[in-house]
């Protein structure tokens, strides 16, 4: 784990964006049980937090994806962090969600996407990459290159490298589940007994409480 991942997990920490509750978990979009949530969104609300990750976030799509024509943020809950990253590298941006919508003009994808382009594509935490994946398809089927995805927090699950891999897409992310596991193990703040259940819980989140 690099300084700056160790560096973005305590933040996200520090700004109480992270909590656990093993003996009363959270329920996932997704239908999952989890021991523990990401509440991201709270970076928003601190100006200098949120400078910090759109400097982050434009840093690591400047560097790893250099050809990138338009960012492409996941709706909704990371059309902010698409277009802080759009608006720091001067890019155009769209909003693409996993499935088009049932109103207005039932578009998937909000704003002028042309064929041929190169996509980045920002989400704000992936676990499975559902969404992911529904958006990649998405935008190549618009005729555009996906170059790859950028995030603030990936949970690490091997079931979502394999997606990935199959895709053919690179994912970047700012932080991850090892690094907010290492902060809130050398903050002393839980006990060894709830440590182990998140490290249970990562192993097989799919079975976990059941």
């Amino acid at each position: 784990m690099d300084k700056i991942q160790q560096d973005i997990a305590r933040k996200f920490i520090q700004l109480k964006a992270v909590s656990v509750q093993p003996l009363s978990p959270f329920t996932w979009g997704n239908g999952w049980l989890a021991p523990i949530y990401l509440d991201d969104r709270k970076i928003l609300s601190y100006p200098a937090v949120r400078n910090f990750f759109r400097l982050e976030l434009a840093r690591v799509v400047a560097e790893f994806y250099p050809d990138t024509d338009t960012i492409a943020g996941i709706a909704t809950n990371a059309i902010a962090h698409g277009l802080m990253v759009a608006d720091q590298l001067a890019l155009p941006f769209v909003s693409v969600y996993p499935f088009p919508k049932d109103h207005g003009l039932e578009n998937q994808i909000e704003g002028d996407l042309r064929p041929r382009q190169n996509i980045v594509i920002v989400e704000n935490q992936v676990n499975v990459g559902d969404h992911l994946m529904r958006v990649v398809e998405a935008v190549r089927n618009n005729g555009c290159k996906v170059l790859g995805a950028a995030t603030l927090f990936d949970y690490q699950f091997p079931m979502l490298e394999q997606r990935l891999n199959d895709a053919g897409i690179s994912l970047i992310a700012l932080t991850n589940f090892n690094a907010v596991y290492h902060q809130l193990e050398i903050s002393n703040s839980y006990p060894e007994s709830v440590l182990q259940t998140l490290q249970n819980w990562h192993n097989d989140p799919f079975n976990w409480k059941k």
